[in-house]
């Protein structure tokens, strides 16, 4: 029964980590941030 309950804890703690990693991807790329594929004018890889 524990053993249940201890995976069910990490299972949770891993979802809200992706969800969160989710989230931060998507309003980054909904404000204009990101790679555009065009190095030549990107201020991040210098």
């Amino acid at each position: 029964m524990y053993a249940v309950l201890g995976n069910a804890i990490v299972m949770v703690v891993l979802l809200a980590v992706a969800a969160a990693a989710v989230r931060s991807l998507w309003k980054s790329h909904r404000s204009g941030g990101g790679c555009n594929g065009d190095c030549g004018n990107c201020r991040g890889c210098r």
